[in-house]
Parts: structure tokens; C-alpha cells; sequence
């Protein structure tokens, strides 16, 4: 299922939990093209996420969201539109709640990064992540969609960074809609499974992005894995752990021949560990390797992570 905050309604709720949430609230206008809130704002945190978007809750208690807020607006004669405001607590991990999804559609030209498709609205600006979704698609609904997000926008104070591990990705081949990031083994085995242990050593002190990288639509695609640890000791017992786990074949060169034909390899320097699967060749392993080392060295080992509050 492509997005993974569709939701099947609004239900009104005041815990002392929600109170960031309610102060949220601010951030919806009252009115946009005739639609109108229908019924008291759904205010949740990150234990009560369950009650209104069981299954993909996690996806966002793994990106540290802090609070929620839901509004469901209706218009007569036209289908309703719900309205969701994740605080992610930081821009990286808003940036992380809407790449969790691959994203392909059309740029809207509305946060810090957008995408409009099958009418609906999703984009991040600084430590939220929003997403509109209509019931129907009419072009009134359209006009109000985009009404609707670029009234939240508007409402957002300042920008964020994106992940600063970002700035070490090689550009040549990467799929920019393909990029995701995250902080455990979970979330990442949700896109590339890696191991059913966390043989990364993944965890809330971690940060991770995990990069697709291929020419042409059918290309089968190669994952370039970056991870920053809190300290150097914790990524070289990482990268030994995943080496074993996943690459034990791999030689001196530091690439291995995976069971499906293709290659794979890794790499630590620092706090920052690299890991390629599913490479072509031994050369496109190791060209990405050294491109991200490379790179890192260059800007002095400042691919760090950058919030805002």
C-alpha cells in the first residue's frame, strides 16, 4: 500500500497526553474554499496514534512523532477532506516521515519538499509532516487540497534541514523519490530486510538513510546504506556484525558476492558506517564506498544531524 496514513475517520479525543496536539490545532485554518471543520479535531500522542491509524502507527512512533492532530472538513454537495499534522520533534525525522513512502508524484511547490497525487496532499516544512486526503477527487476538492496545504505551510514557522547524512550521498544514479531514513532495524527492514537480529545495532541514538541508485525504469536497483553512530567503537562492532551476518564471503577488497549473483560490501571510517548490496559489479561497490568517504572527509566530517526546534 503506497501511502500508509490513509485513515478511515476522525473521533474526538482529550487526554492530558494531547495537549500538544490541541495547541496544534492553530496550525489548521477554520475555513478554506467553503469546507469547514466537521466535527471536533482528533488529538492524539504517540500512545494513543494506535486508536486512529492502526498499522502504520509505528512507522511513525519509529521516527519519534510527539503529537497529532486530525481535522475532517465537509462541504455540502462535495466529498469531505481529512486534514492530518504530525509533529515529528525534529526536521529530520519529518523529512523521515514523508520519505517513508516512495515518492514519484507531482511536486505541489508546498512545504519543503511535496507531492500531490490521486489527490492527495502530502509534504514537510521544519518538524511537522502533514497530509491531506479527500474522499473524492473533483476539481473544487483540488483547488481546496492545495488551498488547504498551502494554508498549513503558511501557518508553519521557519524551515528545517534534511538529515545531514543526506550531503554524503553520491549523486550519480541515485533515485531522489528512493531516499528514506530511519533509526531502527525495523523501519529499515521495512524497505531493504537486512536481518531478522539488529545486526546494526540500530536504536534511538542512531540515524540512518537508506539510498536506491539504478538508470533507467527497469533497472534493478542497488541500496546504499548510511549509518551515524554516537561513537566510532559502536559503528566498527556494527559493521563486524553485518559483515558476518550478511557478508561473510567478503575479502580483503571489502566486497562480497552475494547468493543472487549481484555484489555487496561494507565499510567503516569513524562514526559512519556504508554498506552496498545488490551491486552489478565489484567496481560500483566500491565506487560508492569511496565516493562517501570521500565526500565526508572533504567536508571535514560535518554530515551531522541538524534540528530545529
Amino acid at each position: 500500500m503506497r501511502a500508509i496514513w490513509i485513515t478511515a475517520g476522525v473521533a474526538a479525543m482529550a487526554t492530558s497526553g494531547c495537549v500538544r496536539a490541541g495547541s496544534m490545532a492553530g496550525l489548521l485554518p477554520g475555513e478554506v474554499e467553503q469546507w469547514r471543520p466537521a466535527e471536533p479535531d482528533g488529538l492524539y500522542d504517540a500512545d494513543t496514534l494506535y486508536e486512529y491509524i492502526d498499522g502504520a502507527a509505528e512507522v511513525y512512533r519509529a521516527l519519534n512523532v510527539r503529537a497529532v492532530v486530525g481535522r475532517r472538513y465537509a462541504r455540502d454537495g462535495e466529498p469531505d477532506i481529512l486534514a492530518d499534522v504530525f509533529d515529528m520533534g525534529s526536521s529530520e525525522d519529518a523529512y523521515g516521515a514523508y520519505h517513508h513512502d516512495v515518492r514519484e508524484g507531482e511536486d505541489a511547490g508546498i512545504g519543503q519538499e511535496s507531492e500531490y497525487l490521486g489527490g492527495s496532499l502530502t509534504f514537510w516544512k521544519g518538524r511537522y509532516f502533514v497530509c491531506i486526503m479527500p474522499f473524492d477527487e473533483t476539481e473544487a476538492v483540488r483547488r481546496a487540497v492545495l488551498a488547504l496545504g498551502e494554508a498549513i505551510a503558511s501557518r508553519i514557522p521557519g524551515e528545517g534541514w534534511p538529515p545531514g547524512l543526506l550531503d554524503v550521498l553520491p549523486q550519480a544514479g541515485l533515485r531522489p523519490g528512493r531516499v528514506h531514513y530511519f533509526h531502527d532495524h525495523h523501519l529499515l527492514n521495512s524497505r531493504r530486510f537486512i536481518a531478522q537480529e539488529n545486526v546494526l545495532h540500530l536504536g534511538p541514538d542512531t540515524e540512518g538513510v537508506l539510498a536506491s541508485y539504478g538508470t533507467g525504469a527497469d533497472a534493478k536497483a542497488t541500496t546504499l546504506i548510511l549509518i551515524r553512530y554516537p561513537s566510532a567503537a559502536g559503528a566498527r562492532n556494527a559493521c563486524g556484525d553485518f559483515v558476518r551476518t550478511c557478508l561473510p564471503g567478503m575479502g580483503a577488497d571489502g566486497v562480497s558476492r552475494q547468493d543472487n549473483g549481484l555484489w555487496a560490501g561494507a565499510r567503516q571510517e569513524g562514526r559512519l558506517f556504508a554498506g552496498v548490496l545488490d551491486a552489478p559489479a565489484p567496481d560500483d561497490v566500491t565506487r560508492l564506498l569511496d565516493e562517501v568517504f570521500e565526500t565526508q572527509q572533504e567536508r571535514g566530517g560535518r554530515a551531522e544531524a541538524r534540528s530545529v526546534p
